[in-house]
């Protein structure tokens, strides 16, 4: 009996195919494998995904037939699948482009993949005639396509040697180029061989009487390795220079007789010795809140956690991993952004070390396979996985737990490309599937996870005190209008706050101040007749870069010289309106001349390790003051933070958008959070026109409780989410005229059904963008229903879009939009 396959394939197009499967190929074929196929109506070749095997024929015409299989066993699983399903279905997308979004860029492959070779030399001959002869074109030319390999080696389908060729590493995918991944390193200091016993120190003691600065160097590295002690430590070569005040000269000397022996490592491997120890104990509030966490877990699937910021919420989710662990489960433990928590991967890995492994889009591409595929073959591998949204796609065997930190941040939303998934949300579906249990934590959580928590569908518990001896920061609101008119301000701050500055500096205490704008100034503007530049290709004005001395646009990209005088009057009186990080940086030079600064934008954490070194330096004590944009807000722990300034909170409160206050709080609230968190308050200073708002009021008093009580009558009032679910729908044309006349069309076709809940057409704030004009429109489903709703919508678009007139525009759908 013939048999057939349904496959993914990697396109937009909505749907699995059906192939036919040659009887050579049939008892290999297992669900999940990678196979090639042709589509379309010319030589196009994909390496699909097998979704099911089946001997229902489709009764097609001219039915294609399965070409090769890729893999010896599955590289998807079975609950993979479904999830991808789930979630296909949930965001309006295919299972193609979920598929690309899920598989490391390298496990999918079609005709216009680019293969490079590995490496400038060529390698040595392999014997196989295909092979070399494909190494030999490599070396003439800098890259070809799959396509092009075929023709080349006179192959139909030449997938299957190339797949072998990036098995042995002898050539790889062009976009891997520039992914070799350069771990910063660390050095370490250890004493050498046979000096680490109790006898060989008393020897070297009576060794360097004479050497006295070597003798304290011995003496600080003995006090800070605890190398007698049934629980040694490793020391960094720069903390024991530090400790012992000790010049490298010294250490250098040291080296040389054989005392001490150097070795580097990356830093954020765990250290030597594998599993690293147990945290301290719980304290009583912390062995509380856990106990509550498991109870709810014994009545929900989802838990929400409130805790403070520095409660100690990460030795909770440790405490729920080890539990896991000892059960033989998987744990997921995902973060807003990976780049901005590497403190969390290091304490996790200190707790678990090589249990850990980490998942995220800055790795390269080699990397992301590796941990695919181990994941694959063996669970056991990696149980514990740290990473941004993208690791929901790893292929979980055994899933008991994921941990969700942070979960109010936006940066859980996927904007761009499909899936536009928020991965708070996928997090707890795919726990569904995996019967596993899922854990919300935040010191300011959303409000859709609060409202299901106070309506029954989560658990809840709290964690209200900070740990140890930290309490929650004061919190001073300044009157920047008032300062301005009693001239107390230069600059962009208040006396109030750079004497609080001062003082924290003369402390030796550090300062982080948050405004949430990068550059130097956002907007340029004529005096004489108000022209402001804005970018050739998009509806935004442009944000000058001093540093670069150019201006940007911060949506497309595009630089442009600075002007010298008007467009509009050829007047030039230009001036600059508003501050960005940049020019905070540059006053507080001035200012301040003796602190050291450093800024943490868009802009300074573009190369590779460049966030950690601004953070190693900042965790060093060698930064005093921190500037930064909402990087800044995030998964930072630092005990010498006393002073955090918000310099601008207007700008946060004036957002148009039906969270803006939410987000105000939450962006406040998790930056002040950053003060205080040891011994000794902290001490906030919000810079406000507003000092009378009810925001800044309820940031003040750290009262989550009250943010929702305010927010949520008027969410109900408008019904918007937690009372309904959003769908934005983004129309895009280069001509402005069509893709009014289609948004209008659309707009019609959805009110037929939904009536009021469809808001728009309307222009976006910024309704031009890479020389495309925008429309939106805003559509509210109920809550009950809604996927039915959905459905309707979808079918919507489709008809209108299957009409001449609409079919150039494109639109892109996004549902629960943030």
């Amino acid at each position: 009996m013939p048999l057939f396959a349904d496959i993914i394939l990697p396109t937009a197009v909505p749907g699995s195919f059906s192939y036919r499967v040659p009887e050579e190929l049939s008892a290999q074929l297992q669900v999940g494998q990678r196979v090639v196929v042709n589509f379309g109506t010319g030589r196009k070749l994909y390496s699909g995904l097998v979704r099911a095997v089946h001997d229902r024929d489709p009764g097609l015409p001219g039915i294609k037939s399965v070409l090769s299989v890729l893999d010896d066993t599955p590289v998807a699983t079975a609950e993979q699948l479904l999830f991808w399903e789930r979630l296909a279905e949930h965001y309006l997308c295919t299972l193609g482009e979920v598929m690309v979004a899920a598989l490391p860029g390298s496990l999918v492959l079609s005709s216009t993949t680019k293969l490079i070779a590995s490496g400038p030399e060529r390698p040595e001959w392999t014997g196989d005639g295909r092979r070399d002869l494909l190494l030999d074109a490599l070396a003439l030319r800098h890259e070809m396509t799959l396509a092009e390999a075929g023709e080349l080696l006179g192959l139909r389908d030449p997938m299957p040697v190339v797949k072998r060729m990036l098995e042995e590493g002898t050539v790889q995918v062009a976009e891997e180029i520039g992914g070799t991944h350069a771990p910063r390193m660390e050095r370490f200091v250890r004493l050498a061989a046979g000096q680490d016993t109790e006898a060989a120190l008393h020897a070297l003691f009576d060794r360097l009487e004479r050497a006295p600065k070597q003798l304290h160097l011995l003496m600080r590295y003995v006090e800070l390795s605890r190398c007698l002690s049934e629980a040694p430590r490793e020391v960094k070569r720069k903390d024991l220079l530090r400790s012992a005040r000790a010049a490298s000269g010294e250490l250098a000397r040291a080296l040389a007789k054989n005392i001490f022996e150097e070795y580097e490592r990356p830093a954020d491997m765990p250290a030597e010795g594998g599993e690293g120890g147990r945290i301290a104990r719980l304290s009583e509030p912390q062995a509380a809140t856990l106990e509550r966490i498991r109870s709810g877990f014994q009545d929900r699937n989802t838990v929400l956690l409130h805790g403070v910021t520095s409660s100690g919420k990460t030795e909770l989710y440790m405490e729920l991993i080890e539990t896991q662990l000892q059960a033989g489960k998987q744990v997921l433990y995902l973060l807003p952004e990976i780049a901005l928590t590497a403190q969390v991967i290091a304490r996790l890995r200190a707790r678990f070390g090589s249990k850990v492994g980490v998942f995220h889009s800055r790795l390269p591409p080699r990397e992301r396979t590796e941990l695919w595929l181990r994941m694959r073959t063996d669970p056991d591998a990696c149980p514990v996985i740290v990473g941004a949204r993208s690791a929901l796609l790893l292929p979980f065997r055994s899933l008991g737990l994921v941990v969700v930190d942070e979960e109010h941040d936006p940066s859980y939303k996927q904007h761009d490309p499909a899936p536009r998934y928020q991965a708070r949300d996928m997090a707890i579906v795919l726990a569904e599937i995996h019967g596993a249990r899922t854990l919300l934590g935040s010191a300011t959580p959303s409000m859709e996870s609060l409202y299901n928590a106070r309506t029954g569908k989560f658990g809840f518990a709290e964690l209200l005190v900070r740990h140890g001896e930290a309490v929650l920061p004061s919190v001073l609101c300044v009157d920047i209008a008032d300062e301005r008119r009693r001239k107390r301000v230069n600059g962009h701050f208040s006396h109030t706050l750079i004497d609080a500055i001062k003082e924290a500096l003369a402390r030796k205490e550090q300062v982080i101040l948050f405004q949430n704008r990068r550059g130097y100034v956002p907007v340029w503007q004529c005096e004489t007749c108000g022209w402001i530049p804005e970018c050739d290709h998009c509806d935004v004005s442009l944000t000058y870069h001093k540093s670069a001395h150019g201006l940007h646009c911060h949506y497309c990209g595009r630089a442009y010289p600075p002007p010298v005088k008007c467009s509009a009057c050829g007047s030039s009186r230009l001036r600059m309106i508003g501050f960005g990080t940049e020019k905070i940086e540059e006053e507080l030079a001035l200012l301040l001349p003796e602190a050291r600064i450093a800024r943490m934008d868009q802009d300074t954490t573009r190369g590779k390790n460049a966030f950690d070194r601004i953070l190693s330096r900042f965790g060093e004590g060698a930064v005093d003051i921190l500037v930064g944009t909402q990087m800044v807000t995030k998964g930072l722990d630092f005990g010498q933070v006393s002073l955090v300034g918000i310099l601008d909170a207007d700008q946060l409160l004036r957002y148009p958008d039906l969270r803006a206050h939410e987000r105000a709080f939450q962006l406040m609230a998790q930056v002040a959070g950053r003060s205080g968190r040891r011994a000794g308050a902290g001490r906030v200073l919000i810079q406000t026109k507003e000092v009378h708002h009810p925001i800044i009021a309820l940031v003040m008093g750290h009262d989550v409780e009250g943010m929702y009580q305010r927010e949520l009558p008027l969410r109900q009032a408008h019904a918007y989410p937690p009372f309904s679910r959003l769908v934005k729908l983004t129309l895009k044309h280069r001509d402005e005229h069509r893709v009014v006349a289609t948004a209008e069309a659309l707009a019609a076709l959805l009110r037929g059904r939904s009536g009021d809940r469809v808001l728009g057409p309307e222009p976006p704030m910024v309704a031009r963008v890479r020389d495309l004009h925008l429309r939106t429109l805003l559509i509210k489903l109920e809550r009950q229903g809604y996927r039915q709703e959905k459905h309707h919508l979808s079918e919507a678009i489709d008809r209108l879009f299957a009409h001449p007139d609409h079919r150039p525009v494109r639109v892109v759908i996004d549902v629960d939009p943030v």
